[in-house]
């Protein structure tokens, strides 16, 4: 039994009972489309709402507008760009000590899989 589930902030984003039907139905040919019309009877499209203030980012609660497009946020997408940038740097272009062939073909592969998984593959 397939079971979607579409997690939205009360109240925000879904305002209408037109709007979440139309979701629904959608959601659910969407899914019948992959995987066929055998699977429909069984199909649960299930939409949990999360009331306002009871969900988070950053451990900041929601909505709270000024704090999404404020500095407190963009420096803490900075920051964690940075590091993943740096990281990523780090698993493409060995250190000297990776220089080995094992550890280049280690970094070889990490790099081929994560094209794979960019690629969808």
């Amino acid at each position: 039994m397939p079971v979607i589930t579409i997690q939205v902030i009360k109240g925000v984003v879904l305002t209408s009972p037109e709007q979440k039907r139309e979701l629904l139905k959608k959601m659910t040919d969407a899914f019948i489309s992959v995987v066929g019309d055998v699977a429909r009877p069984y199909t649960y499209c299930i939409i949990q709402e999360t009331p306002v203030a009871e969900w988070s980012i950053a451990g900041m609660p929601l909505p709270d507008l000024p704090f999404l497009y404020g500095p407190d946020y963009a420096s803490m997408h900075k920051t964690s760009n940075e590091i993943m940038r740096k990281f990523v740097e780090s698993q493409t272009n060995p250190s000297p000590a990776q220089s080995s062939k094992e550890g280049s073909t280690a970094s070889s592969d990490s790099l081929k899989r994560a094209q794979a998984v960019w690629e969808g593959g």
